[in-house]
């Protein structure tokens, strides 16, 4: 009877143990034919998985680097990966390099490009898809002008980091002796305010610019005429708004201080403008943080009706294809472009974020007020970035520079600009 008592009991506590064995932790399977479904223990994520260790490479200067690396020691103190941050020297062949690393097979795995560079390398076959390592959204999180700028083939190859659109920072007396609030809003008001200046005998000149940066060349044509294409494939096209913009720089060309931010020693272009030698000085937002004035304001134009007004230059993680450390690198980067950060980021650098949220609270954020709602509502500068476009851009900025010195005159500054050519 004992025994019979023993057994009944065993029996109640293994149904009872039976009932309480699927955990959090089980999915069920269901065989084909509708057999009776086997349970299988699924493993949490974070006690097996391997702690991922993989290479960064980057390109900054000293202040930035350090600050990232702060950022990545405090990734690894909250995790287990292991991540060896490079900071690579700025210079024209640097990405050069880079390729020629990817091509022996010797690259990092998470590298932070420019925009302009991304679809180069997607197209060489040397990175992987955002899709398959960063599983948060980036459409309608993440500026629409930056995911232009690092689509190709239908997919998007860059998670963006930061970015840097070109902005006009000016002396409001000196704009307010010339009749004027801000730097003009259109060509009709930029041929205006040449004019006035032209009457007037102080200012010795209208426009400073960094001769040197292709892309501020670029954004001074749209904004002299050259953005009034529509349906052009081509940034280089020379439509009757391109050759308006190029005859305009033409004629500014007297007035215009070319200067070179690197140079030794340091042209001190803000100083220029304070003491009431320049008016307007077109920058990269970041350069403001250096410039900072109660004596300067900042403009930045809305986009003409085609969408183009200032490049908007921007940076982006990007993962090798032969990278075996993916979904690691995915999870850094991530952390690396959460708002938080992304918030310290621009206090620090002066580089804009790249998170739509950021921008809606502006005041908390303390994004400036000159930032258009453009540039969070619309593909700005949405243009077709070509897989050649790093030797398209070479080949404009040898030209861009010998025109404004007066070496070459807009006639064959025009035609050999047509002659850049499109990707075939």
């Amino acid at each position: 009877m004992k025994r019979r008592n023993h057994w009944v009991l065993f029996a109640i506590l293994l149904l009872a143990l039976i009932n309480l064995s699927p955990s959090k932790q089980s999915t069920l399977i269901r065989n084909e034919g509708d057999t009776i479904p086997e349970s299988m223990s699924l493993p949490n994520p974070k006690e097996v998985q391997e702690p991922g260790h993989f290479r960064v490479a980057v390109q900054m200067n000293e202040g930035e680097f350090l600050r990232l690396q702060q950022m990545n020691d405090e990734y690894m103190n909250q995790t287990a990966d292991q991540v060896d941050l490079v900071n690579i020297p700025l210079g024209e062949q640097s990405h050069l390099t880079l390729l020629q690393q990817f091509e022996l097979g010797d690259s990092p795995d998470v590298l932070l490009l420019p925009n302009d560079w991304i679809r180069k390398f997607a197209s060489s076959g040397y990175l992987m898809p955002a899709e398959r390592y960063y599983s948060s959204p980036l459409t309608g999180e993440v500026l629409g002008a930056l995911l232009a700028q690092n689509e190709w083939n239908g997919y998007i190859w860059g998670v963006p980091f930061d970015v840097d659109p070109y902005v006009f920072a000016y002396n409001p007396d000196l704009i307010q002796e010339l009749g004027f609030d801000q730097p003009p809003k259109s060509v009709d008001d930029w041929e205006r305010l040449l004019s006035a200046f032209k009457k007037q005998s102080q200012i010795p000149n209208l426009l400073a610019v960094d001769q040197t940066e292709p892309y501020a060349a670029l954004s001074l044509l749209w904004q002299f005429g050259g953005n009034t294409a529509t349906g052009s494939p081509s940034i280089f096209e020379i439509t009757e708004g391109m050759q308006r913009g190029i005859r305009f720089l033409e004629e500014i060309r007297p007035y215009l201080l070319r200067y070179h931010v690197e140079a030794q020693p340091s042209p001190n272009v803000w100083k220029r403008m304070y003491d009431g030698e320049v008016v307007i000085c077109l920058v990269r937002a970041s350069d403001i943080k250096n410039g900072q004035h109660p004596r300067m304001k900042i403009f930045m134009p809305e986009p003409g009706n085609t969408g183009k007004a200032m490049w908007n230059y921007g940076r982006s993680f990007v993962v090798s294809s032969k990278s075996s450390n993916a979904e690691a690198a995915g999870n850094w980067i991530m952390e690396m472009t959460v708002a938080s950060k992304q918030r310290e980021w621009y206090e620090i650098t002066g580089h804009m974020p790249v998170l739509k949220s950021l921008y809606f609270d502006f005041e908390k954020n303390k994004i400036p007020a000159w930032v258009p709602a453009s540039l969070v509502g619309s593909k700005s500068d949405a243009l077709p970035v070509s897989s050649i476009l790093p030797e398209q851009i070479e080949q404009f900025s040898r030209l861009s520079i010998e025109f404004m010195n007066g070496h070459i005159g807009p006639e064959q500054y025009m035609k050999e600009i047509s002659q850049i050519g499109d990707e075939k």
